[in-house]
């Protein structure tokens, strides 16, 4: 509701107010000479509420009172004026009786500047390239006063500025007016403005490059300042103008409006492009000293990861550097997934002994995690060291200490690109002890020099092999290729193709499903072609005759299959084959299967029972089990009525090698049949399979925590140490070793360290990351195991790594916008959900992850509605009563894991779900072929009472790095009282049953 407040004025200064909404309009006039001042900046400090006057000194200022309180601060400024601040009610009493607001001149003059006959020297300072990775931009004529600003990094005293030019991406206005404002650098944001003389410029609609003269303006400069554009005036009806940027370029600012607060970006650089000059005497380099700082903080990291950097050479440039600086108080800090305590160090008349001792005598574990790194400066450090390698997988290196910052590395496998962003962010320098000599380093840090190398976010000194994987049927799609003992890896792409960091002469091994695997020597680093061959190859001559022949498609009870890939001998009759003159199972089976013979009845239970010829043998004669939509029923045991108009197929498997999936009850030989309606006992008809099996008889079957396993040597001898100090040294003893450097290794030992220290033992844990940062199997054990200890932070960083090694496998995003809902990322999470529910992520393909997608979806709706935009979801997706018993999610770190699943319900019967290549070829082939590892199972409305689950493994894994399973089991899923239990789980250690988890349903 509006209502009429005041008029302080019938035409002039306005403040027409309503209960939410004041407007002032009023004039900006010069106190001495009456005359209008143009382009003012008017605006309340740091509340995103302000504008500029226009050419005639006129301005409109609209705010909403509930914003601004009596205490927020008008301010109103301009180059050359005294700066006016009032509170919003002095405001009122400034304009009451006149709509002018007068100021008063105050010239303020730059320090001055004596520029010589010295030669200038051309310097050209950024790059005003065309660049779409980033863009500063308008969109909002009321914007006015908006700026957008870059760091302008002067090296030189004296430095002078020419030009200044910046491309303009897009301009939708006709023309606008900006102003070019150049600021103090102070504390990592703009300070005080450096100019006294307005700079304006006006950009036609139709420029792209845009050149600005300031040497008319005798602009010089002695530090690095910034240097940004204002939007003062919008000619034309609308304005969409954006100029060019550059990710990881740099660090930029934004303000949205006349004297609102800074914006900082520190990956985002704008592509402003200065021509200076600097004064060089004949003959004469001038070189700035920096001042001497009295407190340094320095970071050291001591992960796994930078163990291998040139240690003697870093300490040696740090030991001249303190020597320069002769007295200097020392904060120690060291850092790899976390921070130490500080440690206090004083350098007098240059003895750093006691520091240097300190270093030499580091361990070194873990992964690095810059996530604490140069976040605070609470010792009021007047600069600050960072010695690491600049690689993490994490959280990366981003400061937010604006002092001066150098970081100083000897690795040729760092990335570089990182730390010299890093430097350049608080005008420091990046000492890259391999391209520069201890001498040539201090110098670096003790003066202002010219960094003359450059580095890209793409730069790689490691070497990388190309090569093809391919059978002579064609490529393969989907090979896992290493470097034999090494954690990389990678995979064949669609043609067949890979690329992998490695050199001449080492050794490739290639894998995939089925084939045979194989090792090829690196001869020529741009091509290496490998050749697999099929697993059980024939070798004896076949003469073919003929032409191809036709597909016969079996039904094997765990999916349709090509005949003449089974391996064993099937015969398969459909629906179609069976009339409606059919009655009984028998006479639909009767005749219509060669060597089949009906035997007469089962007298306990009154149903037929069948003899396979070939199936058990001459000697002791065995009758045939069946297997019915998944339910298995010995020769003993009664089947269910099945309607002979309900089947979809019939498949008799004969061989012994087809019914070795059923054990002993399989040895007479197995009928599948597959129904049109999945049917339990006594012809029930069930939603879930998980309520039908067999009967339930083993007993003895160990818990999962309860195996027997030979625990291995490296965790005997750490279970001899009698302190925390010992176990350590033992711990750093063992993890020198070639044959520990495993997977199992840093897993079992920080579970081992758990008992001593909560924090060391994740620095182990997090070992992993550092020696499999590009290995997808081992890093998904990591995210696993995060996942179960709750760090659920850093499995983002994990997770969000996968995506950038596999970014065509659909499971990578669906783990990716999980993570993001543990994480508190609820809209992030539900844009990439509904992404992947629309197949709109180019590339990849969403194939077997469908429904455990829309689950996850409705799960983050059923808790999280109010902070999402769910309009576009299809209905069915939007239910607000979404729950289900029991939700039960299995991820595995290998598609070709092998191993069985066994589910128990009440009533003692069991269903198996079995992820091999003898069962499940064809899905394993899908998962392969579109990246996913996951299955889930829902029980809903179930029996209440003790439900039992037990795993096998079903292959020999490589110590190294071998295959574990996450088990995530949900009760009351989607409801408030929902309960969630993680275990992950050493699948490679039970090729025996044993039993994973044990619970009630109510």
């Amino acid at each position: 509701m509006k209502k009429p407040l005041l008029f302080l004025m019938i035409f002039a200064a306005q403040l027409v107010s309503a209960q939410y909404e004041i407007t002032v309009k009023a004039f900006i006039l010069d106190h001495k000479t009456g005359n209008p001042v143009p382009y003012v900046n008017i605006g309340f400090i740091d509340k995103g509420i302000g504008t500029v006057s226009d050419e005639s000194g006129a301005f409109t200022l609209v705010y909403d009172e509930d914003v601004i309180g009596i205490r927020d601060i008008l301010q109103i400024s301009a180059i050359g004026y005294e700066t006016i601040k009032v509170s919003s009610n002095q405001l009122v009493r400034l304009l009451t009786n006149t709509n002018k607001i007068f100021i008063k001149p105050k010239p303020e003059v730059l320090e001055e500047v004596f520029i010589t006959n010295e030669k200038l020297k051309t310097v050209y300072l950024g790059n005003p390239e065309m660049d779409r990775s980033a863009m500063g931009y308008w969109k909002d004529k009321n914007a006015l006063g908006g700026e957008i600003a870059t760091v302008l990094d002067i090296k030189k005293k004296n430095t002078k500025l020419k030009k200044l030019s910046f491309t303009v991406v897009e301009n939708r206005s006709d023309s606008l007016k900006v102003r070019i404002n150049l600021y103090d650098y102070k504390q990592g944001l703009p300070g005080q403005k450096l100019v006294n003389t307005n700079i304006f410029h006006t950009v036609s609609s139709g420029d792209s490059l845009v050149t600005i003269d300031l040497e008319k303006h005798n602009i010089s400069l002695d530090r690095d300042c910034v240097i940004g554009i204002e939007l003062l005036q919008v000619y034309g009806d609308i304005i969409e103008f954006a100029i060019s940027g550059k990710k990881g370029r740099g660090i930029s600012f934004k303000r949205y409006v006349s004297q609102d607060k800074w914006s900082r970006n520190s990956k985002i650089g704008m592509n402003f492009g200065i021509e200076a000059g600097i004064p060089v005497k004949a003959g004469e380099e001038v070189i700035n000293q920096r001042d001497k700082p009295e407190r340094i903080t320095i970071y050291w990291n001591n992960s796994t990861l930078d163990e291998g950097r040139n240690l003697s050479k870093e300490i040696s440039f740090l030991k001249s550097y303190l020597n320069a600086l002769e007295n200097v108080q020392v904060e120690l800090i060291l850092f790899n997934v976390s921070l130490s305590e500080p440690k206090m160090f004083t350098i007098r008349d240059a003895d750093s002994d006691n520091l240097i001792d300190y270093l030499k005598e580091i361990s070194y574990i873990g992964a690095s995690s810059y996530a604490d790194v140069l976040r605070e400066n609470n010792f009021n450090a007047d600069a600050a060291l960072l010695f690491a390698n600049g690689k993490s997988i994490l959280s990366p290196l981003d400061p937010a200490v604006y002092i001066p910052l150098f970081t100083v590395n000897s690795s040729s496998e760092a990335d570089h690109y990182s730390l010299q962003q890093a430097a350049n962010y608080a005008s420091g320098h990046y000492l890259n002890l391999n391209r520069v000599s201890v001498k040539e380093a201090v110098g670096l840090a003790l003066n202002e020099i010219e960094d003359n190398d450059f580095y890209n976010s793409t730069d790689r000194e490691s070497r990388l092999v190309y090569g093809k994987v391919f059978t002579v049927s064609g490529p393969i799609q989907g090979a896992t290729v290493r470097l034999k003992g090494s954690f990389i890896e990678t995979e064949s792409d669609v043609d067949g193709f890979f690329e992998i960091e490695a050199e001449a002469e080492d050794i490739l091994t290639a894998s995939f499903m089925g084939m045979k695997s194989r090792e090829v020597l690196v001869l020529n680093p741009e091509s290496v072609p490998i050749l697999l061959k099929p697993e059980g190859e024939l070798l004896d001559e076949v003469e073919l005759i003929g032409g191809r022949p036709k597909e016969e498609v079996i039904e094997t009870g765990s999916g349709s299959r090509d005949s003449r890939s089974l391996g064993f001998s099937a015969d398969m009759i459909t629906s179609e084959d069976i009339g409606p003159q059919y009655n009984n199972l028998a006479d639909v089976i009767r005749g219509r299967f060669p060597g089949v013979d009906v035997a007469g009845l089962n007298v306990a239970y009154n149903t037929p029972r069948f003899i396979i010829r070939g199936g058990g043998g001459s000697l002791n004669i065995a009758f045939a089990m069946f297997d019915i939509d998944g339910i298995l029923y010995g020769s003993d045991q009664a089947i269910p009525p099945v309607d002979p108009q309900n089947i979809e197929s019939i498949t008799v498997l004969r061989s012994i090698v087809a019914t070795n999936r059923y054990g002993q009850m399989g040895r007479g030989g197995a009928i599948v049949i597959r129904t049109k309606t999945l049917s339990g006992p006594d012809g029930e008809t069930f939603e879930s399979a998980l309520v039908k099996g067999n009967d339930y008889l083993e007993e003895g079957i160990p818990i999962l925590n309860e195996s027997e396993k030979e625990k291995p040597a490296y965790l005997k001898l750490l279970e001899k140490a009698n302190s925390f100090e010992e176990a350590k040294l033992f711990f750093n003893r063992l993890r020198q070793m070639e044959s520990n450097k495993t997977v199992p290794f840093f897993l079992d030992s920080s579970e081992y360290f758990r008992r001593w220290d909560p924090d060391f033992s994740y620095s182990v844990l997090s070992s992993i990351a550092s020696i499999a940062e590009s290995n997808p199997k081992a890093l998904k054990t990591l995210a696993f195991k995060l996942e179960e200890l709750g760090k659920v932070s850093d499995a983002l960083f994990i997770y969000e790594r996968l995506v950038e090694l596999r970014p065509k496998h659909e499971q990578s995003y669906r783990d990716l916008a999980r993570i993001y809902a543990e994480n508190n990322r609820f809209s992030d999470a539900m844009d990439l959900y509904k992404l992947m529910l629309a197949n709109a992520i180019e590339g990849v393909e969403f194939v077997g992850l469908q429904r455990t997608i829309e689950n996850e979806l409705m799960h983050l709706l059923a808790f999280h509605r109010s902070k999402l935009d769910y309009s576009d979801l299809p209905n069915d997706l939007r239910t607000a009563d979404f729950k289900y018993d029991l939700r039960l999610v299995f991820d595995w770190n290998d598609p070709n894991a092998e191993f069985e699943l066994q589910f128990v319900n009440p009533q003692k019967k069991f269903f198996n779900w079995s992820h091999t290549r003898f069962l499940s070829e064809d899905r394993m082939r899908d998962e392969i072929t579109y990246g996913y590892n996951t299955e889930e199972f829902i029980i809903d409305d179930a029996y209440p009472g003790e439900w039992i689950i037990n795993v096998r493994y079903l292959r020999d894994d490589p110590e190294t790095n071998p295959t574990y399973l996450k088990y995530t089991a949900y009760q009351k899923y989607g409801l408030p009282e929902e309960t969630r239990t993680i275990k992950v789980i050493k699948l490679y250690e039970h090729q025996t049953k044993v039993t994973l988890d044990v619970f009630r349903l109510d």
